[in-house]
């Protein structure tokens, strides 16, 4: 009997301790109530098929107005997103009593943290407060980009600026306006525009010589230059121009090149010796290098652009032409620049296609790529029936995707076309074939170049 009585005892000790820490434990769990409607935080679920969704950084704007919101994407998601069944992830200063997705026909349900929801049109979030005090309502709005990042736009924005159309040309911009230079062989007319679809009937330069090649005439610094018999011309507008006689220099100017890392560049042949050298302006002077160039380098109708290399270095490539001798090139000169070395050029030649040769071709650096347009082999061929394009610097090229880049049928492969990027657009001016001489403007572009 007196173990039964120690048996009850005990066990009534034990009832008591138990509700005591029962007691304890409920009021640690006990949950602070908040006002706070505020979310810190909104992505999206990673989807298989798309993972790239969840690192979509949405922006949040709270207004004035404490009870409304909005949630949005600056950076549209990629073209062809799929966004009718992705899954929400929220972040909260303050744990709701709920969260309510209020689809555009007004239907709504509660989410559960699983649920699959269509953001092809703007929805609306409710949130309550975990106290009952507090409601607020954001509106979310995903954006994805609608037009393919990688289609051209083009337009031809005037047929024929050289009313009888039988001279060689050459298109600029300069100072906000557009020129075509124009030689019938007897006279050079310079057409301007102020958008490029007008033109006014032309004007012939006095100072510039009658039978200047106008494919010759170089754009850089904000001037134009063009040499001829060992005088370089300087224009500012393309009307009036300036003459500097250097024929009788050691170093003739025979050609101008390009613009390259803020400097001019010509080739100048040496008086006596008759080597030919690579040469810069520096100041009022043209300072030439003393290494002769090989023989195989493009002295007419090569393409030549820069452009900042992977490597992060400035680069040009000059591609093709006909060399010191008269052959035609197949050639990919590139000349690169460092603090440390200088200066440097060498001769790659392109991989593909095999081309024989690349007369009169024309090439820009625009978006990630090199574009090459027209040009000839050495059998008078075209060297391609569309634009070609370089993913590695000019070693390899390949015509582009018609699906994504396709000239306009009025644009016939041609030669000795203009190219130049302006204003975010490849513009093309002018060219011929064997039986046709082209003074037609049209420019395009890339869809995604402004994004």
């Amino acid at each position: 009997m007196k173990y039964a009585n120690m048996k009850r005892t005990f066990l009534y000790i034990l009832c008591i301790i138990s509700v005591f820490f029962s007691s304890c434990k409920k009021n640690s769990d006990t949950v602070t109530l908040s006002s706070e409607t505020e979310i810190t935080r909104f992505y999206f679920a990673a989807m298989d098929s798309f993972p790239s969704v969840s690192n979509t950084t949405f922006n949040i704007s709270n207004y004035a107005a404490k009870d409304t919101g909005l949630i949005t994407n600056a950076d549209s998601m990629a073209y062809l997103t799929p966004i009718t069944r992705l899954v929400p992830r929220l972040l909260f200063k303050a744990t709701p009593s709920s969260t309510t997705v209020i689809l555009p026909d007004g239907t709504s349900f509660e989410m559960t943290g699983k649920d699959t929801i269509d953001f092809t049109q703007p929805i609306l979030l409710r949130i309550v407060s975990s106290d009952l005090s507090a409601t607020k309502y954001y509106r979310v709005v995903v954006n994805v980009h609608h037009v393919d990042p990688d289609l051209f736009d083009w337009q031809q924005l005037c047929s024929a600026v050289v009313p009888e159309g039988t001279a060689s040309t050459k298109g600029f911009v300069l100072g906000g306006r557009y020129l075509l230079f124009a030689n019938d062989g007897f006279k050079t007319t310079v057409y301007q525009s102020a958008g490029g679809k007008t033109w006014d009937s032309g004007t012939i330069p006095a100072t510039l010589p009658a039978t200047c090649s106008v494919r010759e005439i170089l754009a850089a610094d904000g001037n134009l230059y063009y040499c001829q018999d060992g005088v370089i011309y300087r224009s500012a507008d393309g009307l009036t121009w300036l003459s500097d006689d250097r024929s009788t220099d050691t170093y003739i100017p025979r050609a101008m090149m390009m613009e390259f890392n803020d400097s001019i560049w010509l080739v100048a042949e040496h008086a006596s010796e008759h080597t030919f050298h690579l040469a810069v302006k520096d100041g009022n002077a043209w300072r030439p290098y003393p290494n002769p160039l090989p023989d195989n380098w493009p002295l007419s109708d090569f393409t030549a652009t820069s452009f900042t290399a992977i490597s992060g270095r400035a680069r040009a490539v000059i591609i093709g032409g006909y060399d010191i001798q008269g052959n035609a090139l197949n050639s990919l000169w590139n000349i690169e620049y460092s603090l440390a070395t200088g200066y440097r050029y060498k001769n790659f030649a392109i991989q593909h296609p095999q081309f024989t040769a690349i007369i009169g071709a024309a090439a820009v650096s625009y978006g990630k790529y090199l574009y090459m347009f027209g040009g000839l082999d050495n059998e008078a061929q075209y060297i391609s029936s569309t634009a070609l394009y370089s993913e590695d610097e000019g070693l390899n090229w390949y015509p582009i995707d018609t699906t994504h880049n396709r000239l306009m049928d009025v644009y016939t492969p041609r030669t000795q076309t203009s190219a130049f990027v302006h204003e975010n657009y490849i513009w093309l001016m002018g060219g011929q074939t064997r039986t046709e001489m082209y003074s037609d403007v049209m420019k395009g572009k890339l869809t995604s170049i402004d994004w």
